[in-house]
């Protein structure tokens, strides 16, 4: 039958649902999870999504029974901050398809029938998710037979957990269909003409060989360009999509880091040759490694070239009672002794035979049949709980027994050909049977001991009072001034309301939480991150929307004057008669390139510049100078000395031109409907 625990064993694909799975990454990317500031509404809320408040208590069940299909599909009950930040993404990213798109959906006549869940779920052409699966191991087709089996167990199951996860999945299913209705529709408002399409074959049939010069933007003074302010503003209003921005706060700040002191450095010292000392008299280096290390004890034998370095030396010359080290690498400690010498084999073939863990007196039975000489393939046929092993008798195939999870590799350690082993879990009885045994080597187990001097509390605490002194001082006078009274090194950065670091600091989402939850000019108390004491102030409120002028002014500044120098430069250098005499005239290099095609974005040794391909493509003949091309990184005058042809396949190129044209079509029909939507996203407050 399909248990729980056969689910888990296709956690490859699983995962790729319950984690990855927000059915709109393979087009969105991360679009969902931008948001606005929301002034006015309740403190309780997380948000709001299409004029709908989202409650704190919503969002956490959603959370709640994310979390829940996670433990489900790995087997694990904790996860790690990472994985709690993805699960929260996909919780919200849910709720806006719940809230929003499927609603909006629903108005335009796009629906998922009841029949059509059917055909979904166990028909001739079954949704992709449920084609994987429950597709054959073997054949990696859909299996309908492994689907019944696991609906089948739905109602045995009396924990609920299955129903509960059955229920996602068909969920998931249905918003996949939707979401497919909803692209196909807007797919066929995309078309390319046959002209497009053997226009753009024309250009990227040819390559070009060119000599070309650039007369770069910086080679004019600033002071030598004039830009009005009336100049700025025609700019930012007829450039408006340009400016553009999603919530932002730009913050300065300065670290105060506690690095260990000379007396740290001694201490540190003094106590790891106290564990030499200890590690050294140790009767179990297993137990004493795992007491006193600051990093996990590697349980896994090596064999000689697998482990390099001097440990790796160390591990294969020493006697079982000599101690590596202590030696000093950075600020880091070092030292190792071998815990014990096995002879393992390389690789070992395994049977398997899974049995429910409410079945214990079977798998009894069944270990003392089998370790008396019963036929465990015709077992494994008959009672496993695992269909994709079972049928084929249990084999599992070979494979490193170390590379299993501990309990099963501890099982099967110093087992010979013919062992029968048995793992219980809290969901299943596990019989093992090693089958075959190959490549028996002597292996060592190296307990190596990782001390890591760090800042002491009493140098934490005077690193600490010093960021207490400069977070009165700021203050009292301002930030600034406190900065520049103590010769310190301001930073700053410009964070979102759901990053998790600011500056590479780490576990830093604190800083970010405070900077959207406070005020513009306010400065915060002093905050701890790691070894960092940190002080911020909040130097900009960028909301959602267009930015105003008086915010992107400077930015404007650089934008017209560099288009004032381009037309400058453009001025200069028309009407060439040839590359090189331009050059000359110039004081610039001539550069030469055989490889210039209209899909390229180079500038060969200048850089990233589209425009420079583009207007290469547009000279027209062998031996013409190019009107002066406009760039991104200065201005430039092209020559073509050669071109040669390769001809593009006319169809091809508006089959690829019209798969462009329906994804960019769909890009921007999701992104009117989630501006539509008015998004708020406002889980900054609690997360």
């Amino acid at each position: 039958m399909v248990t729980l625990n056969t689910l888990r064993n296709k956690g490859g694909v699983l995962l790729a649902i319950v984690i990855g799975l927000a059915l709109l990454a393979f087009v969105l990317g991360d679009m969902l999870t931008s948001g606005s500031t929301l002034m006015n509404s309740s403190k309780m809320n997380v948000g709001m999504i299409d004029g709908e408040k989202v409650s704190t208590q919503e969002y956490a069940q959603a959370i709640d029974e994310l979390t829940e299909v996670r433990r489900i599909t790995t087997g694990r009950e904790g996860s790690t901050e990472e994985e709690n930040e993805m699960i929260r993404v996909q919780a919200w990213d849910m709720m806006i398809r719940d809230k929003a798109l499927k609603p909006a959906l629903t108005a335009l006549g796009l629906t998922v029938s009841d029949d059509e869940m059917v055909g979904l779920l166990s028909g001739a052409n079954p949704s992709p998710i449920i084609a994987q699966m429950f597709a054959d191991p073997q054949t990696g087709l859909f299996e309908p037979a492994l689907l019944r089996q696991f609906v089948a167990n739905v109602g045995q199951d009396q924990t609920g957990r299955m129903q509960m996860f059955w229920n996602y999945l068909q969920g998931e299913v249905a918003d996949q269909s939707l979401l497919f209705k909803f692209k196909n529709l807007i797919d066929k408002a995309a078309y390319v003409t046959g002209f497009e399409a053997e226009q753009l074959a024309s250009w990227e049939a040819k390559t070009y060989s060119v000599d070309y010069l650039v007369s770069r933007y910086e080679s004019v003074a600033d002071s030598t360009v004039q830009v009005s302010d009336a100049e700025l503003r025609e700019y930012y209003d007829s450039h408006e999509g340009m400016f553009r921005q999603e919530d932002l706060r730009d913050i300065e700040y300065v670290t105060f880091e506690a690095l260990p002191s000379a007396d740290d450095y001694a201490a540190a010292e003094k106590a790891v040759h106290e564990l030499a000392a200890g590690l050294a008299e140790t009767g179990n280096v297993q137990q004493y490694v795992a007491m006193n290390s600051q990093s996990s004890f590697d349980p896994r034998y090596y064999k000689p070239g697998e482990m390099t370095g001097e440990l790796g030396n160390f591990a294969f010359s020493a006697t079982a009672d000599q101690v590596y080290g202590p030696v000093l690498s950075g600020d880091r400690w070092t030292m190792a002794r071998i815990a014990d010498v096995q002879v393992i084999p390389d690789s070992m073939r395994i049977s398997n035979i899974v049995i429910p863990a409410d079945r214990k007196t079977l798998a009894d039975s069944l270990v003392t049949a089998l370790r008396n000489g019963g036929d465990f393939a015709e077992a494994a046929r008959e009672f496993s709980a695992d269909p994709q092993s079972g049928a084929l008798g249990g084999d599992m195939g070979m494979m490193d027994p170390q590379t299993l999870a501990p309990q099963f590799a501890e099982a099967l350690k110093g087992a010979s050909e013919g062992s029968v082993k048995t793992v219980s879990t809290p969901e299943a009885v596990f019989i093992l049977k090693v089958t075959g045994v190959k490549g028996e080597s002597r292996k060592v187990q190296l307990g190596v001991i990782d001390y890591n001097v760090e800042a002491s509390e009493l140098t934490r605490n005077q690193v600490y009072g010093e960021a207490n002194k400069f977070a009165t001082a700021a203050a009292a006078g301002g930030f600034e001034k406190a900065v520049n009274d103590g010769a310190l090194a301001k930073r700053v950065a410009t964070v979102g309301p759901n990053d998790r670091t600011v500056g590479g600091m780490q576990q830093s989402r604190e800083l970010a939480r405070w900077a959207f939850n406070g005020e513009l000019g306010e400065i915060s108390d002093v905050k701890e991150f790691g070894n960092n004491f940190v002080i911020a102030t909040i130097t900009a409120v960028r909301e959602k929307g267009v930015a105003p002028f008086d915010q992107v002014k400077n930015d404007l500044l650089a934008l017209v004057m560099r288009e004032k120098k381009g037309e400058m430069l453009a001025q200069r250098m028309a009407g060439a008669a040839s590359v090189a005499a331009l050059a000359a005239t110039l004081g610039v290099d001539t550069l030469s390139s055989d490889d210039i095609n209209f899909q390229g974005f180079m500038a060969p040794e200048v850089g990233f510049d589209p425009a420079f391909t583009g207007g290469v493509s547009g000279i027209g003949k062998t031996g013409a100078v190019s009107k002066p091309i406009v760039g991104r990184i200065g201005v430039y005058a092209a020559e073509i000395t050669a071109e040669r042809e390769t001809p593009v396949d006319q169809a091809i190129e508006k089959a690829r031109l019209t798969a462009e044209a329906q994804q960019n079509a769909f890009m921007a029909a999701y992104e009117a409907f989630m501006t539509l939507s008015d998004i708020q996203d406002t889980r900054y407050r609690f997360y």
